[in-house]
């Protein structure tokens, strides 16, 4: 065995250097190699291990809160450590690739990218062992610190609704805030040093076959002493990779933003110049991610070499490898540049062909005034409804709970503290009590004598100017929501102009048995599992979601996309370039003027203005909102 060599971080950055630049082209090729295995493989596995975990629940698909109760139960738990293992086990498999390459350059032979995949393919098995080890372990430690968050939140946020410490942030809010950050820290101090511990298990397992159960612990015998060097040379890795991750990047986006201005004169090379920033800037990250990960790799194995690697163990696991030549920084020839510039041309034609796809041929986008014209008036009032009629949107949507009376009221939280500073739940509320509580000044003075409006009300109001969207808020104290939804819709024969949703999955088939000819939707922030497969008409999602993958699976099932809370013009521009049915929005008025001014445009001028947006360019000043009574 070799003796430990304690040092500084000095010799480890040097040697993992030197190793990089004897085999750079081995680590680029065998990156670029499990990189496409794992795309095509291995990835797609945890999305069916996922799907499988969530069918076995009995649902095909969990949103929101659902992910939460599920993730608490034992069949949940046991698959996000199952996934959460699988998943680092796909990062640690990358490694081992790439430790094998520096461990061959250390021991003066060549490993190719197929040996490398195959001794790492090889230990698979070990490798997913010591990930479910690591998982377990984390959670365990992290287990206190997780209860504690439980307990802050059950202590300190349970009195009101949640939106109201988030907007007036209360000293119990301030209080929540300040024991959430200790425990964080306190976790933090818990887990890195652990982490850092067990920063020779991947090797211990790949290079000396260590049984994963003894490779944590032999890890931590070996870094005794040490982790204080250790982390630091950590720390400087993840220093540098940060900025190499913004910096290049930040570069080409810059130069993106000084071009995009031009192409309005000429539309054809500007966008052929944008598409081939945009293929650079892909190309750009994934050497980035590369570099890095390699350097990484290197590190590690600089590290456990220092602190008791075993040559002969190493050698032993390459013995068919062959002698490694000299080798040196890659150079810059005539051939490798136009091989670059063509590389470059075919990458910008694919992404050119690809994001034309969702910019062509494009139906009607409507306009969804997010509990009305939020932004204009304040949220869930009349005043709202109008202004947002007035602005021209297609649909006002609006949130609408039961009042202890049985009527339906319409408003979003399951309190009035935040826009009355009244401790009032709406369950608890009759309609004559809210008919006494102002709830616009804290918007603004003017609108003093809003009150709470009914559902009748809003639908009174938006006869025949536009749609309603009905989302049925449920914060379990309902009776009847949706049946009194229901026969107050069809009781002012208004039913041909709602469309109604939840973010509770089991309401909306709920509403299906009870009206399966109305337009029915889904609304959800976060979901596990194929979303698109839901029983429903439309799907309201947050932006995160509204990939254009997403879009075009939902529209193969016949269902309409739309997307929340969108404000800003970039935002919405984006959106539509996707292929979005519908903006749900706050600010109707610019939403309507976005639409109007994409629909001038040319596939090809869509496509320009995306990709500007996309390297940072500023949307043109959109005109003020119409000036609506009040």
């Amino acid at each position: 065995m070799e003796d430990s060599q304690p040092s500084g971080s000095e010799p480890v950055f040097a040697g993992a250097w030197s190793d990089g630049m004897r085999v750079w082209r081995q680590l680029l090729a065998t990156d670029l190699v499990f990189k496409l295995l794992a795309f095509a493989v291995l990835t797609p596995l945890v999305g069916l291990a996922l799907e499988a975990g969530v069918a076995a629940s009995g649902s095909s698909v969990l949103a929101d809160i659902d992910i939460l109760l599920f993730f608490l139960r034992p069949l949940g738990l046991l698959l996000l450590v199952g996934v959460a293992a699988f998943s680092i086990a796909i990062v640690a498999l990358e490694l081992a690739c790439l430790m094998a390459i520096g461990v061959g350059a250390t021991a003066g032979v060549r490993v190719d990218s197929g040996q490398a995949v195959r001794f790492a393919l090889g230990r698979a098995l070990p490798v997913f062992e010591l990930a479910v080890r690591v998982v377990a372990r984390s959670l365990l430690l992290a287990a206190p610190f997780l209860l504690g968050l439980g307990l802050v939140y059950l202590g300190l946020l349970r009195d009101f609704d949640i939106n109201y410490y988030l907007k007036e942030k209360p000293p119990a809010f301030l209080a929540a805030v300040g024991l959430v950050l200790a425990l964080v820290i306190g976790l933090a101090a818990v887990l890195v040093p652990r982490l850092v511990s067990w920063s020779l298990a991947l090797p211990l397992v790949l290079f000396e076959d260590v049984p994963p159960r003894r490779a944590l612990a032999e890890s931590a015998r070996r870094t005794d002493g040490e982790r204080r060097r250790i982390s630091r040379t950590l720390i400087l890795w993840g220093v540098a990779a940060l900025l190499l991750a913004s910096v290049l990047p930040a570069a080409i986006f810059g130069l993106g933003r000084l071009v995009a201005p031009f192409g309005m004169g000429n539309v054809g090379w500007v966008l052929g110049f944008m598409l081939l920033l945009t293929a650079l800037w892909v190309v750009i990250n994934l050497l980035i991610s590369w570099g890095n990960t390699s350097a990484f790799a290197l590190l590690v194995v600089q590290i456990y070499r220092r602190l008791g690697g075993r040559d002969s163990a190493m050698r032993a696991r390459l013995a068919e490898a062959e002698p490694l030549t000299a080798g040196g920084a890659p150079r810059l020839s005539f051939a490798l540049a136009m091989g670059a510039v063509v590389l470059l041309a075919l990458i910008a034609g694919g992404i050119g062909v690809y994001l034309l796809r969702g910019v062509r041929g494009q139906g009607e986008v409507v306009v969804i005034a997010h509990r009305g014209a939020a932004a204009s008036a304040p949220e869930n009032t009349l005043a709202s409804v109008q202004r947002a009629i007035d602005e021209g949107a297609d649909f006002v949507e609006i949130d609408v709970q039961e009042t202890a009376d049985g009527e339906i009221a319409v408003l979003h939280d399951s309190d009035l503290m935040r826009v009355a500073g009244v401790d009032l739940k709406i369950w608890d509320a009759t309609v004559e009590r809210l008919a006494g509580i102002d709830i616009g000044s804290w918007f603004a003075p003017e609108f003093h004598g809003e009150r709470v409006p009914l559902l009748r009300d809003v639908l009174s109001r938006a006869r025949g100017s536009a749609k309603v969207m009905i989302e049925l808020k449920y914060y379990g104290h309902d009776i009847a929501l949706a049946q009194r939804a229901v026969d107050i819709v069809e009781g002012l024969a208004q039913a041909g102009n709602v469309v109604a949703m939840s973010l509770e999955y089991d309401q909306v088939r709920r509403m299906r048995e009870l009206r399966p000819q109305w337009t029915l939707g889904l609304l959800t922030a976060k979901a596990v599992g194929d979303l698109t497969t839901v029983d429903a008409d439309f799907l309201a999602v947050n932006a995160g979601i509204a990939t254009r993958a997403f879009v075009r699976r939902a529209h193969a099932r016949g269902k309409k996309v739309y997307v929340w809370t969108i404000n800003d013009p970039v935002q919405m521009f984006r959106m539509l370039n996707l292929g979005v049915d519908g903006l749900i929005t706050d600010e109707p008025a610019i939403a309507r003027w976005v639409i109007e001014r994409r629909s001038g445009m040319s596939s090809a001028e869509r496509l320009l203005v995306g990709l500007a947006f996309f390297f940072g360019a500023a949307a043109p000043d959109p005109p003020a909102a119409v000036d609506a009574p009040v």
